[in-house]
């Protein structure tokens, strides 16, 4: 190099000499030493002190704009799947992962990451250095709230946010049918729902779209629909009427073992089984091997003081009472409810409740509440609210089961109005909260709530020996610790069966390009909070990097340029 240099000196002072006979003024003897500079610097470029310090991280989600702001020079690298930019096509350092990047740039001691954030795998990596973190804008769906798991016959509720331009969230359910669909606010946030129909893993999914209807992002949203147990219910009512005529149909349908006994007029008593009216000794027998009693307030009224107290024994044992209103309350019934832990004001008229935000309904209707108002007590857990806040349902504990208090008259529109599963939905979850407790199942391993192709998922909680089969039927067998924890990397997206210790649980994997939102948010939120944890400012390291050729190429080309048509002019 040093005898180019040397050429290119001489050269240029023979080119120079050979100028000087068209005079001291004339270009061409001033532009000789500047091609040759300019040749020289594009040879061997000259070198500025950088930091090497600080090490910038393109992530996936970076703009041209985050990129645009970066010093003329500085170290940067990108990992898989950002998009590099100006200052990262000058410095083009693609590496597959920040380990990788860190060992290329030993120096590193300080890093600016820009995007959505460090993925999971690089997370650990990053711990111990300084960090600076330029988030890039949100996008797509960025947050869900769904349960993991649901019961047949139940309404699933499922909550989130979508960032702009975002218009609508659809749910579709694993058909593809579109069951729901949500406006989304000023915040960004929606509500949809769906009935969980059959038992057994399920994918819905959500999609985010535009004012234009163009797709977003979307989202899959995997749950496991459990069968609802088949429980024993007891329904003791003073007289027929709609509310139970829907009621014990509901009820048969889903599954549950409905005796249902009223009466007709003094003496004459209407009973789907043969047992008798009352409560006499064999029917609390069936109580104590019941889930739940159902009782409206004319039926209570008729029951002698031992039969009340035998049935507040079978609640202190685990049994579940709903006391249903079907009309006015007599002062002496609304005493002794009172005295159960559920207290009441007489209203002057029954009154008219809309539920849309609980049954998450898109049309408005409206329903009957009885002529009594639930007094809010600590000791009251709310169980059904109207949407003006009023308490239409309410349960309070007693020994080992639970007493509430329905008050809504005619939920049986709902079946009228061709919303039957509305309807169902509603009824479960009363059920599920006010019925005889079941023991809880075995509890399973750990898994993770969100996984994506490609990632390390961490399981704990399983035994001396796990498998994870994949949705093609391939078994991976895990490596588990003395700690019961093992590491995996599904290949492929859909359900896996993991498989420990005599149980199988269903886990999902979703595609690499599946709610690309969530993912970023998710990276986010990690990267935010290594960048929260404060630590020392390394000092800065500099060392000579040299500037790039193609700005002293294009300078030689063009003074050489002029030379040459300064030459043609003569």
């Amino acid at each position: 190099m040093n005898a180019a240099l040397l050429l290119i000196a001489l050269a240029t002072a023979v080119g120079s000499w050979r100028a000087r006979r068209h005079g001291w003024r004339d270009a061409r003897l001033w532009l000789q030493p500047v091609a040759g500079a300019l040749l020289a610097a594009a040879l061997q470029p000259p070198s500025l002190p950088v930091d090497v310090a600080t090490l910038t991280v393109l992530t996936p989600g970076a703009t041209a704009a985050q990129q645009r702001k970066l010093p003329w020079r500085t170290q940067a690298v990108a990992l898989p799947g950002a998009v590099a930019t100006g200052q990262a096509e000058r410095l083009p350092d693609q590496v597959p992962d920040l380990a990788t990047a860190l060992r290329r740039h030993p120096d590193s001691r300080r890093l600016r990451v820009i995007g959505n954030g460090l993925p999971a795998r690089d997370q650990d990596t990053a711990a111990g250095l300084a960090l600076q973190f330029d988030a890039a804008p949100e996008a797509g769906i960025v947050a869900v709230e769904a349960p993991e798991h649901a019961h047949v016959g139940t309404q699933i509720q499922i909550r989130g946010r979508a960032a702009a331009p975002a218009l609508r969230v659809a749910l579709h359910d694993p058909s593809g049918a579109q069951v729901d669909v949500s406006a989304v606010d000023g915040e960004g946030r929606f509500r949809v729902s769906a009935i969980a129909r059959a038992a057994g893993p399920v994918r819905f999914e959500l999609r985010a779209v535009d004012a234009a209807d163009a797709l977003l992002d979307h989202a899959a949203v995997p749950l496991l629909i459990e069968p609802g147990e088949q429980l024993a219910v007891q329904y003791l009512a003073g007289t027929p009427d709609a509310d139970a005529k829907y009621w014990r149909r509901w009820a048969q349908d889903a599954g549950l073992l409905v005796s249902y006994r009223t009466w007709l007029s003094d003496g004459v008593a209407l009973s789907t089984d043969s047992a008798p009216v009352g409560l006499d000794p064999l029917t609390l027998t069936l109580l104590a091997a019941s889930d739940l009693l159902v009782i409206d307030e004319r039926a209570w009224a008729t029951l002698a003081a031992d039969e009340k107290t035998a049935l507040l024994a079978a609640v202190d044992g685990g049994l579940g009472v709903l006391l249903k209103l079907s009309g006015p309350l007599a002062p002496e019934v609304a005493a002794e409810w009172a005295a159960l832990g559920i207290a009441t004001t007489p209203l002057e008229t029954p009154a008219t409740v809309t539920l849309d935000a609980r049954l998450a309904m898109r049309e408005r209707a409206a329903f009957t509440a009885g002529p009594v108002a639930i007094d809010a007590t600590p000791a009251l857990t709310p169980l059904l609210r109207a949407d003006d806040g009023q308490l239409l349902a309410a349960w309070t504990a007693r020994g080992g089961g639970r007493i509430a208090l329905w008050t809504l008259l005619d939920s049986y529109r709902l079946v009228l109005a061709g919303d039957a599963s509305r309807y169902g939905a509603l009824w479960s979850d009363v059920i599920a909260q006010i019925s005889r407790p079941v023991p809880p199942s075995a509890r399973g391993p750990q898994l993770p709530r969100d996984s994506w192709i490609g990632d390390r998922l961490t399981i704990c909680g399983l035994g001396a020996a796990a498998g994870l089969q994949a949705p093609d039927g391939t078994v991976q067998t895990l490596l588990v610790e003395a700690s019961g924890c093992a590491a995996a990397w599904p290949g492929a997206a859909g359900w896996h069966q993991l498989q420990s210790g005599g149980m199988t649980t269903a886990l999902y994997v979703r595609a690499a390009d599946d709610a690309a939102g969530l993912r970023a948010a998710r990276d986010r939120e990690a990267t935010q909070r290594l960048a929260a944890v404060v630590a020392a400012e390394p000092t800065p390291v500099k060392q000579p990097q040299p500037l790039p050729r193609w700005p002293f190429w294009l300078g030689w080309l063009l003074t050489v340029s002029l030379l040459w048509w300064r030459e043609r002019q003569d």
